[in-house]
This record gives structure tokens, C-alpha cells and sequence, in this order.
């Protein structure tokens, strides 16, 4: 690599560094729009103990059918898999006895301001049936509960509408009801209220279905909310709301600050280090850990499992200790390396410390990503905020250990190839070979 092509790679890299931090943290209104801009790193969403949020209670009511309490437990797993899907991993779904002894489902939802916000995410108490007249009093063909399994936002045609998926029962009862009522219209009730009447364009027998309209087809909001009212609707038991309130941070208002300060500090004396002790080659670590720092914070704010809580801190701040020790790793094999021949050059050094470095980082990072990924699969709500942010860390210290710190180094040596104590490096000197001499000489003796 020459010198004009390195300082072209090192001016890209700092001007990332600059315009990803500075966008992270600046808001601004959009010219000829009626939107504003604001920094990635306001958008990640905060968890209950860091930003605290709302929480909901609902009644559970006693319909006198079986198996009530496997019905309740399915609820609060459909519950929490809907909130997670919807970017809220933090939340919590949790069973409780109200004090009129009926059971109770109690929703937290970390980083919501509104409380009325928790039933437009999870839908108001609904019980949803598709009728073949456009009577309420008619009997139901399809029950919510009973046949449907889950409701989403999808496009069709470039334009959004309403997907279902039924369970067993409910795609053999479905594919004889579009049967039956091919070319015709079907009504959608909730309780007895009509919510839309789709009109059966061919039978469906795959336990799927789309729901469009005419028209312009559905907003995203509209379809949205539909989908939401019908997968609240397929919940296995009859919820009722009793309780709507907002719940402070259980660490404190100050606890993102104190977070942030603390986390600048940590990482400033890793910079530190790194400068002091490895000179030329910290440098290029230092310059890695920025675009790892803005990366790591632009893809919690994009990718909707992050909620940010301090067990997710502390995944970040584990993922930056490696990051630091995987370059150690490397540096130190790359000293090793220079000292122990006195031909090797400065270049080379740097080659096969990389190259001798690869594979035992590569090792101990793949196994704590297999833990990551058992506990984001495994763990409780606390736990998976751990997993995530720790999952994403270890990829993107990786990539920047291996990727960015060698390309970094790489210009330096083209710029500078020719002076080893600015990488801190240094040949054995006259003592130390005499001291490895006498050393392999005695060893010798005893063997």
C-alpha cells in the first residue's frame, strides 16, 4: 500500500468516526419536510429500570370452561411474544391473583410514556369471530381463540394489509368456510360489533390468509391496529383492564447520565492504555474502538430486540473488554514476534501476529457467542436484553479487532515503516540473548 492511498484510508476512517458521532447525538429539522432529524443514539429504546414505562393489569374471567390455567399461561406467552416482536424485549408479562382471588395478568412495557400506549401495542381485551351473515347474533364459524394463532402487518400488491395464520383446527374450518362462501362476503365481529367484511376470492386451505381492501388498500396504522384487534381477539382467555399507570425507573432519574458518564470514563482509560503501552500499535486500537463505538450504538438504535437496561450495559461494556483483549492478544504476539528475530521486519511482525492471533480469538469469541445466543433463546426478559447487546458487541469487536485495526495498521506502515519504537517494538538485547543462551545451554545439561 502506498503513502497516498493510506492517507486517503485513514482520512475516510476519521471522517466515519466524526459525521457517525456527530450524527448520533444532533436533531434537526429537515428542510421541505415536516419531519426532523434525531440522533440514532436518542432513539434506543430504554428499558424499565432505566427510562421506566407503563403498566397494565387485566382480570382474568372465569368462563367455566377447562383448563383455565393453561389457558392464562398460554396468554402471558402469546403476550410476551407479541410485545418482542414488536421491538419491546424488556417488557414483562406476569400472572397474580387480584384481591378479589381471580387470577390477573400484569404487562410492563419499559420506555412508554402513555399508559393508554400498552393496549394500542397489545390491543384492547377483544374476542374476535368471522360470521357468515352480518348478524351479530349469528353463530361464529371462526372464534378468535379457538382457531387463529397470530395476526400481522404484511403487503400484498404494494400495498398493506392483514395476514392470519390458524392452527390445525382452524385452517381445516377455514378452508371449509372460504369453501362454502366462495365469492361471498364473511364478517368479522368483535363481540358484537362489526370490525370489516372481506369478500372470499378463492378457497384457502394452507392455514393462511390475507386480508386486503379496495381503495387504496390499508395504511400502515389501519393495518396495524387490525392486525393487533384480531391477535388480541385469538387470546385464550377473556381479559378485562383494571389498572392503567405510568412506573418511574426503578434506578433512578439520573441512571442514563450516571450510565453514560461511567461508560465514558471506562472507555477513555482503555484509551489510555492502549496509547501508553502499545504507542503506534494502541493507536490503530484506539481508531477501531471509535468505529466500533459508533457502530455498536447505531445498530441499538436500528435493530428493534435492543432495550437498553443495565444488564444490556453490561453486555456492551463485556464486548468491549474483549474487543480490548483480542487486540492485547494481538499486539503481543506481534512483540514476541519482532523480538525474537532479529531479521523480521516491522511489516512482517505485524502480518503473522495477526495471522498467528486469528484463530484463538476467533475461538474464544464463537464460544460466548453460543452462550449469547442460548440465553437470548433461553433466558428471561432481564436476560435477553444481556444476550442481544452482547451477541451484537462480539460480532462488531470482531470485525473491528481483525478487519479495521490491521487495515489502520497497514497505513501506518506505509507511512512509517522504518522506526519500531513507535509501535513500541524492540529487538532482544545482548543481555537477554546471553541469558536465553546460558538458559537452553542448562537445559541441555539436565536432559
Amino acid at each position: 500500500m502506498n503513502k497516498k492511498k493510506s492517507i486517503v484510508i485513514l482520512s475516510v476512517v476519521s471522517v466515519f468516526i466524526i459525521l457517525m458521532a456527530v450524527f448520533a447525538v444532533v436533531s434537526f429539522p429537515i428542510a421541505d419536510t415536516v419531519y426532523d432529524y434525531n440522533g440514532y443514539a436518542r432513539t434506543i429504546k430504554l428499558g424499565l429500570d432505566m427510562s421506566g414505562g407503563v403498566s397494565a393489569v387485566f382480570e382474568v374471567e372465569d368462563d367455566g370452561l377447562e383448563d383455565l390455567d393453561a389457558r392464562v399461561d398460554g396468554t402471558i406467552n402469546s403476550l410476551q411474544s407479541l410485545l418482542v416482536s414488536k421491538g419491546y424485549t424488556e417488557s414483562t408479562v406476569t400472572k397474580g391473583t387480584n384481591s378479589n382471588g381471580n387470577q390477573s395478568i400484569r404487562v410492563e412495557v419499559p420506555d412508554v410514556e402513555d399508559p393508554e400506549r400498552v393496549l394500542e401495542l397489545i390491543g384492547r381485551p377483544a374476542s374476535i369471530s368471522f360470521k357468515g351473515e352480518q348478524d351479530p347474533n349469528a353463530e361464529s364459524i371462526i372464534v378468535g381463540r379457538d382457531h387463529i394463532s397470530s395476526a400481522f402487518v404484511t403487503v400484498e400488491n404494494n400495498q398493506f394489509a392483514v395476514g392470519l395464520r390458524f392452527n390445525t383446527e382452524g385452517t381445516e374450518v377455514f378452508a371449509k368456510m372460504t369453501q362454502d362462501y366462495l365469492n361471498r362476503d364473511i364478517y368479522i365481529y368483535d363481540a358484537d360489533e362489526l370490525v370489516s367484511s372481506v369478500t372470499v376470492n378463492t378457497q384457502i386451505t394452507n392455514g393462511q390468509a390475507i386480508i386486503t381492501r379496495g381503495n387504496g388498500g390499508y395504511t400502515y396504522q389501519e393495518a396495524y391496529d387490525f392486525a393487533t384487534r384480531i391477535q388480541s381477539g385469538s387470546l385464550g382467555v377473556t381479559l378485562k383492564v383494571t389498572e392503567l399507570r405510568n412506573i418511574s425507573p426503578t434506578l433512578g432519574e439520573d441512571a442514563v447520565r450516571i450510565a453514560l458518564i461511567a461508560g465514558a470514563i471506562g472507555v477513555g482509560l482503555i484509551f489510555l492504555f492502549l496509547g501508553v503501552v502499545y504507542r503506534g500499535l494502541g493507536l490503530a486500537a484506539d481508531i477501531a474502538l471509535c468505529v466500533y463505538i459508533v457502530l455498536l450504538l447505531w445498530f441499538c438504535a436500528v435493530l428493534p430486540w435492543v432495550q437498553l437496561t443495565l444488564p444490556g450495559i453490561a453486555g456492551i461494556l463485556l464486548s468491549i473488554g474483549m474487543a480490548v483483549d483480542a487486540n492485547v492478544i494481538i499486539f503481543e504476539r506481534i512483540k514476541q514476534l519482532y523480538k525474537s528475530n532479529g531479521s523480521r521486519s516491522i511489516q512482517t511482525s505485524i502480518k503473522d501476529g495477526f495471522k498467528n492471533s486469528t484463530a484463538a480469538i476467533i475461538d474464544g469469541n464463537v464460544t460466548t457467542l453460543i452462550g449469547a445466543v442460548v440465553l437470548w433463546i433461553l433466558g428471561s426478559s432481564a436476560i435477553v436484553g444481556f444476550a442481544v447487546t452482547l451477541f451484537i458487541g462480539i460480532i462488531l469487536s470482531m470485525f473491528t479487532s481483525l478487519v479495521i485495526t490491521r487495515l489502520v495498521l497497514k497505513c501506518f506502515i506505509a507511512l512509517n515503516n522504518s522506526h519500531p519504537s513507535f509501535y513500541g517494538l524492540k529487538r532482544k538485547s545482548a543481555e537477554e540473548d546471553t541469558t536465553d543462551l546460558a538458559n537452553a545451554k542448562t537445559a541441555v545439561e539436565v536432559k
